[in-house]
């Protein structure tokens, strides 16, 4: 059955509100916001051990797909669906999401993507989607990274934020890592060797920094591999969630 709601001053409106603006909203419930049907349809059709899937909203106009009765729905009219929603053209459709914070385990082997700094919702939310494509087992997240649940790093993904694995980490997180044996490959535009001359264990980390200011001097200095995408001489440099993509599809494909 499916509630309607029609008052914009209603607790759950200002819930949702809160949760679609605030990063402070969705640490405090350990819950986010998913919209469109992409993202929604792939919960539904496939059980994640980190996200479940508490509760639909939907607009008014909304006439399309048709809806699970065992999950709470909500209807709201169509000027307040709009101003919960940050997307210019809404499907009418948003999910309320709860996620498991694990803390991280450093882990024996696996390919792991670490961003350093990463600010930019679309770039992390575009390297989520490859990461998953790919088969990186991981990304951790280092520094002042843009909040993972953050609606347009969401959105970005595609759906596949539903199975990926995040974590934020340490100085002390990889320096143990590297104390078993990982590699800390980090991408420099000049002086590293050439991504397709390289060779990849299965225990790589991959560090792509944000495009101010690149990889830090902290995790530049601990790298075991500096490793360079060749570029044509008109092309200075490539976008973060672009170079980033183009190794992680390298490092799974080469063999050691």
């Amino acid at each position: 059955m499916i509630r309607e709601i029609t008052s914009a001053t209603n607790p759950l409106v200002k819930q949702l509100r809160a949760l679609a603006s605030s990063k402070k909203s969705r640490q405090e419930c350990n819950q986010f916001i998913i919209e469109g049907w992409r993202g929604i349809k792939t919960l539904l059709e496939h059980e994640s051990p980190a996200y479940q899937l508490k509760q639909l909203v939907i607009s008014s106009a909304w006439k399309k797909e048709p809806l699970p009765p065992a999950i709470d729905t909500v209807q709201l009219p169509e000027h307040i669906f709009d101003k919960i929603s940050d997307v210019r053209n809404a499907q009418g459709i948003l999910g309320v999401v709860q996620h498991q914070t694990t803390a991280f385990e450093r882990p024996a082997r696996g390919r792991f993507l670490l961003l350093d700094n990463l600010r930019d919702p679309g770039n992390l939310g575009t390297l989520i989607r490859s990461a998953v494509g790919s088969g990186f087992d991981g990304i951790l997240l280092y520094g002042d990274c843009v909040e993972p649940y953050n609606p347009k790093v969401i959105r970005s993904t595609m759906g596949t934020f539903a199975y990926s694995k995040i974590w934020n980490v340490t100085d002390a997180d990889i320096f143990q890592c590297l104390e078993n044996g990982f590699d800390l490959c980090v991408t420099t535009g000049l002086g590293g060797k050439n991504l397709y001359e390289s060779a990849f264990s299965d225990q790589t980390i991959l560090v792509i920094g944000s495009e101010a200011h690149g990889v830090s001097t902290e995790l530049f200095s601990r790298a075991t591999q500096k490793i360079t995408i060749p570029l044509q001489a008109e092309c200075e440099s490539l976008n973060a969630a672009i170079a980033g993509s183009i190794c992680m599809f390298e490092i799974t494909n080469r063999k050691n």
